[in-house]
């Protein structure tokens, strides 16, 4: 059996294909090959499926990214025409994206029940799926500390897999709120592009979410500060895919780690490059008014959040 792995929630989509890739290897005596297909050619590609084992024996082949290939329509054009007639080999596809069900290359692997997508979570299915992941690994964490968890990971499933592999490592019984605020300290990601996200929006209530973030005591000047990098990280990550440049290079250009790139991807289209441009220029002269002495923090936030 052939499948393919989709969806926005695309580091539990490559878990979930890594798990069917290990037990066909348990479970039979497969020749083994891994391809980043984003990187290769077309033809290899063709070449590499076309060609019998070396060892004459059936292969198990994971392909990563077929669809950020340039040649993709090639590419899953002869796909579509090769799997139906292989009876030897496992073909395992993960895409670190969503695919339109409309597409040729989604509807074959629907129609054959051999597609798995994952769907973003929501908070709701998040913590559910929070939930199953600290049972299985055997944690004992009450309903009010993952909450609080989930909040401190941005609500993204890789952050709060290895916030809990930290967590274990204390060799506590039970975890508690105190010990996800000492050894999983929250980053205010989430609430910093929320305010953005508010300040953004036509019908948007910036100062609402301003107000908690003063009231938790944050430092106006760390609040400008993040907002700044993200929206400078915001303004890059345009440019980037404005210059077809490969997912993979933009962690190591953006200098963040891999598993925030697809939030911040989908954040950039939310902004339209001359809003960008209008809110950067806003909190530069901020942040020169404030330096200067010509405006207190917190009242310069607070009018920039009602001006924009």
């Amino acid at each position: 059996m052939h499948k393919l792995y989709i969806g926005n929630e695309t580091y539990i989509s490559l878990l979930q294909a890594k798990k069917f890739v290990t037990v066909l290897r348990e479970n039979s005596d497969l020749e083994y090959i891994t391809l980043d297909a984003e990187k290769v050619k077309a033809s290899d590609l063709v070449d590499l499926l076309s060609s019998p084992s070396l060892f004459n024996s059936s292969r198990l082949i994971f392909l990563k990214r077929v669809y950020r290939n340039k040649e993709k329509e090639s590419i899953v054009n002869f796909l579509l025409e090769y799997l139906p007639s292989n009876r030897t080999d496992r073909i395992v596809i993960w895409e670190d994206q969503k695919v339109s069900a409309v597409t040729r290359y989604v509807k074959f692997f629907k129609s054959n029940n051999q597609l798995e997508e994952y769907t973003k979570f929501n908070k709701r299915s998040f913590l559910t799926w929070a939930k199953d992941s600290i049972k299985q690994m055997d944690i004992n964490i009450d309903s009010n500390a993952i909450n609080l968890l989930s909040t401190y990971s941005n609500y993204d499933s890789q952050r709060f897999e290895n916030n809990l592999k930290k967590l274990k490592l204390i060799g506590k019984d039970s975890i508690t709120e105190e010990d996800i605020r000492e050894f999983s300290p929250d980053t205010l990601e989430e609430d910093i592009w929320k305010l953005l996200d508010e300040i953004n929006s036509e019908s948007g209530k910036p100062l609402l979410i301003l107000e908690n973030l003063l009231r938790n005591s944050t430092d106006p000047h760390y609040i400008i500060a993040m907002i700044l990098r993200n929206i400078r990280l915001l303004t890059m990550t345009k440019y980037l895919i404005e210059k077809n440049t490969q997912y993979t290079e933009m962690p190591s250009i953006l200098k963040i780690p891999p598993f925030t790139l697809r939030p911040l991807v989908n954040a950039s289209h939310k902004y339209t490059t001359e809003r960008v441009n209008k809110i950067y220029e806003k909190l530069s002269s901020l942040d020169y008014e404030i330096k200067v002495g010509r405006i207190e923090p917190k009242l310069g936030l607070t009018l920039l959040c009602t001006i924009l």
